[in-house]
């Protein structure tokens, strides 16, 4: 199976901002290795404004996140960052992940076809 790519936006709370690009930038090294570990191949993170733009390449995202929801670190990490957000995303393979929709990909459409990962 290949790689799909996936983007997410977060809305943060805006007193939480500053919080939320430190812990990213000074990232636990164990929750990197689980994150490697539940089949994250690439994530890249960007912050504007208080909107935090995630980019994800994996097989399945949602099977990523329901592995990932199990591991402890991710339980500590989500005690921590998860009261930081204006609206809690739920990322523990219950439901789909809710990410953006693609609408221009300029490979993909001088190729002659627009996929959605």
């Amino acid at each position: 199976m290949e790689n799909k790519r996936y983007c997410l936006v977060i809305e943060l709370k805006e007193n939480h901002v500053e919080e939320y690009k430190n812990i990213h930038i000074n990232a636990w090294p164990e929750l990197l290795k689980a994150e490697k570990a539940a089949g994250m191949k690439e994530e890249l993170i960007w912050v504007y404004k208080n909107l935090s733009i995630l980019y994800i390449e994996c097989e399945d995202i949602d099977k990523v996140f329901k592995v990932y929801a199990n591991d402890e670190v991710e339980k500590k990490w989500n005690i921590t960052v998860c009261p930081w957000f204006k609206e809690i995303p739920i990322f523990d393979g219950t439901e789909k992940v809710e990410t953006l929709e693609k609408i221009f990909d300029l490979n993909q459409q001088l190729a002659g076809k627009l996929e959605q990962f």
